[in-house]
């Protein structure tokens, strides 16, 4: 049975948000790429990091998946660090796009009613409304620089979602709701690469600090991106990603048989 690789969305977005990318991956590998809660076909509530890595073992045991290698990108990163510390034995490695491991207290308070705020005025606005202000956000100017039509698709992803969902993500997954994992980083025993767009300055300094503090880890930037790194330079994503794959399966070896 080929390797497992479970991917795993950002905000706004589903699980079909991976298929450029994966179109683009050598064979040998098989992908699971779920909606998680709040988003597209999965539960609105409760939507918490537990409750999605909940999710992940219970879709794992169903389809008879023992490990897998597990990416996440933006509030996935953030939910595949979460697995990794909380779920070591069911992790073979982690690769992170856009990433980091939590907020300080100060910053986690101020955040937490920004999501507050920005969940209630999805819930007053609507979908499209909040969408169409997401996409205009300076940190999301890459994808703008794609053609149009990845632009549109994107955005029938992002609008597939509904209110209530994105509303319950926010407040149960965001930034301001996550507990931090920097002090239990140190545990992770696993092959890690963490990514970030060069551009992205704020996810550069986090890629840098999860590369510090995880001891099997190394921190790739990629030139001319900024936060959505797989969709603004997905050949360059896929390479990297092709090349971490590569490296955990060998690392991975070696520590079974050693």
């Amino acid at each position: 049975m080929d390797e497992v690789v479970t991917l795993l969305h950002g905000f706004t977005l589903s699980g079909a948000s991976w298929d450029e990318l994966v179109a683009k991956m050598p064979a040998g590998w098989k992908w699971i790429a779920p909606d998680l809660r709040g988003h597209g076909s999965a539960r609105t509530s409760p939507a918490t990091m537990d409750d999605c890595a909940a999710d992940l073992v219970a879709l794992w045991n169903h389809l008879g998946i023992e490990r897998s290698h597990v990416v996440g990108y933006s509030m996935g990163g953030r939910l595949a660090l979460h697995v990794a510390v909380r779920l070591p034995e069911r992790t073979r490695s982690l690769l992170t796009i856009g990433a980091h491991a939590g907020l300080d207290d100060e910053a986690r308070g101020k955040r937490r009613q920004a999501d507050q705020a920005l969940a209630e005025r999805i819930e007053r606005e609507g979908v499209e409304s909040f969408v169409q202000h997401w996409e205009s956000l300076p940190m999301f100017a890459g994808i703008r620089r794609r053609r149009p039509d990845f632009a549109a698709w994107l955005h029938r992803l992002r609008t597939g979602n509904n209110a209530e969902g994105l509303a319950a993500s926010l407040r149960g997954m965001g930034a301001g709701a996550m507990e931090p994992l920097w002090d239990e980083l140190e545990a992770i025993d696993l092959p890690c690469t963490f990514v970030a767009g060069e551009d992205d300055v704020p996810f550069v300094l986090a890629a840098a600090r999860l590369n510090e503090t995880v001891d099997r880890s190394r921190i790739r930037s990629v030139a001319g991106s900024g936060h959505s790194v797989q969709f603004e330079q997905p050949d360059a994503t896929a390479s990297i990603l092709a090349d971490h794959l590569g490296w955990a399966a060998t690392a991975t070896s070696s520590t079974t048989t050693a």
